[in-house]
């Protein structure tokens, strides 16, 4: 059965959450189904939907909730959606005054990648009383859901996805190592926006600054804006600025993904990493924290090495053995890859996505015609 759906996705849309935003409008879209994305003026969101040909809602997130609605509804009129998606914190706001006012019209689901702790006990009694779903990006994401009173029957895990180019496999990294030098360097690679303690930046220069000469760290994702905090902060490592390479924000993240050696993640929590579904459709070996979320996808010693966050050396001790041994590196490559295209795909995201959207749909209309 195809649907109508709303999702929303207001903010800049360099969040995750965002590109998951884009990513399931394009599944749902690919499906049959009716979509249109709400976005905000001029955000990063807007520009990938466009590109992707999915039916936007450009409106002025900045203004009063009252005001947003208010534009929000003029839309639903001539829609009438069945389903309501949040993925963001003012997103989910939006959807609770649409669930006041239409109640049983529309059946609201919340994306989640995480919980907020601040007001666990509040949240909880709001997300029951308001979303009739959540979609937990990991199990890790639903237990957390779960322990802080979310009823477990609205809690439904989905993976999240990842869209790679169709040459994927015939990308070169060569380019970029050298326009950057680094045809004589070991490449250690890092996805992530700066965030010291979270995303585990004093874990990855703590062990990087025990390597030697030849290692140096490439790092996307980190705007300009930002990229003096991030040398600074590894100055207190005693890392120099010529051993770490950030090119900001670029469109063409699979070369440089293909230019890396191995990739890290050292975060202290993820939901489910699509920095890490990346690394592994480009083949990469990967080195990652023994957290919920990332031991869904790496299996220690089979497709990748996990460690654990009381013993940070390991990771040092990680990144010596597999580049120290090319065929134990190649190997959990290519199993990481394997193991991507098995499960994690578009595709796969989007039979998943549609098998919900059957079974909400059902036991909604299930508990309508039951009153």
């Amino acid at each position: 059965m195809n649907y109508k759906i709303y999702q929303f996705s207001f903010g800049d849309g360099f969040a995750g959450s965002a590109k998951m935003a884009v990513l399931s409008s394009k599944a749902l879209i690919e499906k049959g189904h009716q979509v249109k994305l709400f976005v905000s003026k001029d955000s990063l969101t807007k520009k990938r939907a466009l590109e992707k040909g999915i039916p936007i809602a450009e409106l002025d997130s900045r203004q009063k909730l009252s005001l947003l609605i208010k534009d929000v509804m003029n839309n639903f009129e001539e829609d009438k959606p069945n389903f309501v998606l949040a993925y963001h914190s003012q997103d989910r706001k939006v959807v609770m005054k649409l669930k006041t006012k239409l109640r049983k019209e529309i059946i609201g689901v919340a994306y989640r990648q995480n919980i907020s702790l601040s007001t666990p006990i509040i949240g909880s009694l709001l997300y029951n009383r308001y979303f009739d779903f959540m979609i937990a990006c990991s199990q890790g994401v639903a237990e957390s859901l779960i322990k802080e009173g979310i009823k477990k029957s609205k809690v439904h895990v989905i993976h999240n996805t990842t869209e790679i180019p169709l040459d994927i496999l015939k990308i070169s990294g060569d380019k970029i190592r050298n326009q950057f030098g680094l045809n004589e360097k070991f490449v250690l690679g890092i996805s992530s926006w700066f965030h010291k303690e979270r995303k585990g930046f004093d874990i990855l220069f703590e062990a990087f600054s025990k390597l030697e000469e030849r290692f140096v760290l490439l790092i996307i994702g980190v705007p300009k804006e930002n990229q003096n905090e991030v040398f600074e902060y590894a100055s207190t490592f005693g890392i120099a600025n010529d051993k770490i390479i950030m090119p900001g924000f670029i469109d063409n993240i699979y070369e440089y993904y293909k230019a890396m050696d191995i990739f890290i993640l050292p975060s202290r929590s993820e939901g489910f990493s699509l920095a890490l579904l990346e690394a592994a459709a480009s083949g990469l070996p990967i080195i990652a924290t023994d957290i919920p979320g990332n031991d869904e996808f790496i299996e220690h010693k089979k497709n990748g090495l996990l460690f654990n966050l009381s013993k940070p050396d390991a990771l040092t001790q990680g990144i010596l053995q597999l580049a120290g041994d090319s065929k134990l590196s190649n190997e959990f490559g290519r199993s990481a890859q394997e193991y991507f295209f098995k499960d994690f795909t578009l595709d796969r995201y989007a039979e998943k996505l549609n098998t919900f959207f059957d079974m909400a749909y059902s036991n909604s209309h299930k508990a309508k015609t039951s009153r």
